[in-house]
């Protein structure tokens, strides 16, 4: 079969059906514009051909289950989105180092400073403290901002489950943190 004359909504067909060949045709009809575009978003510092690969792995494991009407649509809007989560994780990630590093380098702290920390230590506790899955759905979730549908898709798990860890992890952090919010609510009400 020439793979090559077909449309993408046939070699979506044949995608779901298991086919690698076309697979292979949809990868080479597409992954250069991907490229091209994930290498103009990218910093220099980042590997353009890890996404566009990552991108084509979940593609190809989530065959089945996915409903792509326009696949060059889907593919642009996926790299899309996995530039904008990888920027959101840093960003996360370097808020949270220069918190780290602003308190870390402070001689005294006040009530609510020291409150703040037994905070997030209580609250790294309580999350280590969670089931293995639930945990990592959490940070998946919370940590990287990734939906449920994108955790679905990575942990290759229903959303429905992805739903109920999260569930579960808000449950349990959820008694935790009303205690904290009390005591800030009180040293909040005694400074005023």
């Amino acid at each position: 079969m020439d793979y090559k004359a077909l449309p993408d909504a046939a070699l979506l067909t044949y995608l779901k059906m298991g086919d690698e060949a076309a697979f292979q045709e949809i990868y080479f009809r597409h992954w250069k514009k991907l490229y091209t575009l994930a290498r103009n978003k990218l910093p220099s510092t980042d590997s353009p051909e890890d996404m566009v690969q990552d991108l084509f792995v979940k593609l190809w494991e989530q065959r089945e289950s996915l409903f792509i009407e326009n696949l060059g649509a889907y593919l642009y809007t996926s790299l899309k989105y996995a530039v904008i989560n990888l920027f959101k994780a840093r960003l996360t990630r370097e808020r949270y180092t220069e918190h780290a590093q602003t308190f870390a380098t402070v001689e005294h702290y006040t009530e609510e400073q020291i409150a703040l920390n037994d905070l997030m230590a209580s609250v790294e506790q309580q999350v280590n403290d969670l089931p293995e899955k639930t945990r990592q759905i959490f940070r998946l979730n919370r940590l990287e901002y990734k939906t449920a549908k994108e955790i679905s898709a990575q942990l290759s798990i229903p959303e429905r489950t992805v739903e109920y860890h999260i569930s579960l992890a808000l449950k349990l952090l959820r008694p935790m943190l009303q205690d904290y919010f009390l005591l800030a609510l009180f040293l909040w009400q005694w400074n005023c």
